[in-house]
């Protein structure tokens, strides 16, 4: 992978760990997500401690399953078949597609030449354990190194010290 891309996932890497990790500190809202991270913080933060644990993302991740099955499953079997499943991809593809500018477009394009180990064009459940696994050791590395205060999550300061790092890094480059 050429030193611009691996800077592009690396600094990726570091805002996604910045966000994940910075929890809603202060009621303020982070990045072009922040409405969408703080709706799912107020549906799925049962302990209101500000940050998604591994229980209720696990929560949002089948209360996600649910509506796509009560959307999606034509004959009402309880299961997505082969062509329900097509149908709820292409709706899905259909609404981020006109959203994707260009810089999405590439990036999800070195995630797919990165990951796509059959190069099917699109992630299968193992390639996403691939991808997922070394998301969270990537996230682990930028916690140790950039979380001064131990407090097991990026501050404000924290998360822009990890920014400035990786800009000076790519510029390097």
């Amino acid at each position: 992978m050429n030193r611009k891309i691996a800077a592009v996932v690396v600094g990726a890497a570091v805002v996604t760990a910045g966000a994940a990790f910075a929890g809603n500190e202060g009621g303020k809202e982070h990045g072009p997500r922040g409405h969408h991270r703080a709706k799912m913080l107020e549906r799925f933060d049962a302990n209101k401690d500000g940050q998604l644990d591994d229980q209720e993302r696990e929560a949002a991740r089948e209360a996600r399953k649910a509506e796509m099955l009560q959307r999606f499953d034509a004959d009402k079997d309880g299961t997505l078949s082969d062509s329900e499943r097509d149908a709820a991809k292409a709706a899905w593809r259909g609404g981020r597609e006109g959203r994707m500018d260009g810089r999405h477009q590439k990036r999800r394009g070195r995630m797919l030449e990165r990951f796509d180990t059959n190069k099917n064009g699109a992630l299968e459940d193992n390639e996403r354990e691939a991808m997922k696994a070394q998301h969270q050791a990537h996230r682990a590395e930028m916690l140790q190194r950039f979380d001064t205060d131990k407090d097991g999550k990026l501050s404000d300061s924290e998360r822009e010290a990890a920014r400035s790092a990786m800009r000076g890094k790519r510029d390097r480059q």
